[in-house]
């Protein structure tokens, strides 16, 4: 999910040129409880952190549901060389590994289980869907080259044999993975082209007491709660004097030498915060940037109605029942269920797709009845499903102060040779002086600074 750049404002300019500087920083998640750390650890100590939510934490939010903790934004830590979270964390036995591989455990929408050895060739097929070195890829969707990549790869391997309709109702199916990666709605709006290199190492790493432990680690033994100033939303940024001034929701004003700006690209694309406006540049780079949205729903059953050895269930629609599924087309956005470790008869539901706003505003009654459907449809053959009890739901997209969940360069607006994150995170200069500087998710271009080493 998020992207943690810490280090990167001390290259652009030395705090020692003021006795004494302010720095005011927008956003208590991540990247601005490592940005308070850091300056903290250099001697600099006017600090104020204003924070729009009620805690602290952006798109990492661990929270007590049932009998554990869960974590309805970032989870898990993925890979280990260079990782930030990683580095932090490794030597506290505070990480495990996480769940591979659903291939035992996908369901046709007739009820019957699919025969692993497809499902396994389709998983080879997703596991390199962005590795896409033979195919040309200029100006195209990630949808488009890896359809074409499936048309050509798997496709002709069962042409006349009984697995031939399946896998044309496969796509759909691994689809709903992509998205979970990429964090947008379609995959079409994703930009085949890319620069991002994975850390190596295991890619699905969790944490035993939800990924608010990270906080933690950052925090501890520093002042930095006395800092934080919540439910401080950011309505302006004055950066053309010799001070920056924030104006905030609660009418307050807050000045500084510095500001360091961490919110997400979200933000940034639905509200004008900076006066004057952000350079052409970096308004391009806003917009080349895609920022969309997964929805992730847990849920407690009272009655325990799976196997002992059952951790996740997915669901795979035929084109059929799809066409019948027209009063609540949002259901088969369900993508699938995982079992939650360390928490007794909780799952997590994984929800990818352009209804993900409409999910996240339903009802909770209508959710569960609408989920309960999925579970019954795909798993009853096997299993009696029991009623849910209580739903926990992330609001990522609707929630004004974050607009989504990660990042991702839009199909169309690639250059090689040329970083929209770079762009992104280049400060706001007033006379040769930075006096705003960015930092988060979608504004850092090193893997192990990414939202997918700090992501869900």
């Amino acid at each position: 999910m998020s992207r943690l750049c810490v280090l990167f404002f001390l290259a652009f300019f030395n705090f020692g040129i003021l006795a004494n500087p302010s720095v005011v920083i927008i956003g208590a998640g991540p990247s601005g409880i490592a940005a308070a750390t850091k300056l903290l650890q250099n001697g600099i100590h006017d600090i104020k952190i204003l924070e729009a939510e009620d805690r602290i934490g952006g798109r990492i939010n661990s929270v007590h549901f049932s009998d554990g903790i869960v974590d309805l934004g970032a989870q898990y830590c993925h890979g280990e060389k260079g990782n930030v979270a990683y580095n932090l964390a490794k030597d506290l036995d505070v990480l495990e590994p996480g769940l591979r591989s659903l291939q035992n455990n996908v369901y046709y929408s007739n009820g019957s289980r699919l025969d692993p050895d497809l499902i396994e060739e389709l998983r080879q097929v997703y596991l390199k869907y962005d590795q896409n070195e033979n195919y040309d890829t200029k100006g195209k969707s990630l949808g488009d080259v890896f359809i074409q990549k499936y048309n050509t790869t798997l496709f002709p391997k069962h042409l006349n044999s009984e697995t031939e309709s399946l896998l044309s109702e496969g796509l759909r199916f691994l689809e709903g993975y992509v998205l979970i990666h990429e964090g947008a709605f379609s995959w079409f709006n994703v930009s085949a082209d890319c620069d991002y290199v994975q850390c190596e190492g295991n890619q699905a790493l969790t944490w035993k007491g939800g990924y608010k432990t990270v906080l933690k680690i950052m925090m501890d033994g520093l002042p930095i709660d006395e800092k934080i100033r919540l439910k401080t939303r950011v309505e302006q940024i004055n950066w053309d004097k010799n001070t920056v001034t924030v104006l905030a929701s609660n009418n307050r004003t807050y000045s500084a030498d510095y500001a360091i700006f961490t919110p997400s690209v979200g933000v940034l694309k639905r509200h004008k915060l900076f006066t004057p406006n952000l350079p052409i540049a970096k308004q391009k780079s806003v917009e080349a940037t895609g920022f969309e949205g997964v929805m992730k729903v847990f849920l407690h059953f009272p009655q325990k109605w799976w196997g002992d050895s059952d951790q996740a269930f997915a669901f795979f629609w035929s084109q059929k029942d799809l066409k019948l599924i027209w009063d609540k087309p949002w259901v088969t956005q369900v993508r699938y269920i995982l079992k939650v470790p360390h928490n007794s008869n909780v799952w997590v539901a994984w929800i990818t797709g352009d209804l993900v706003p409409e999910i996240e505003k339903l009802p909770l009654e209508v959710f569960k009845i609408g989920v309960k459907f999925v579970l019954e449809r795909f798993l009853n053959g096997k299993y009696h499903v029991t009623e849910i009890g209580d739903v926990l739901r992330s609001n990522w997209c609707t929630n004004p102060n974050f607009g989504g969940t990660y990042s991702f360069t839009r199909v169309g607006f690639y250059n090689k040779g040329f970083s929209h994150q770079e762009k992104l995170a280049e400060p706001l200069l007033n006379e040769g002086k930075p006096v705003v500087l960015f930092a988060g998710e979608a504004k850092c271009t090193s893997c192990a600074l990414s939202d997918r080493s700090w992501g869900y």
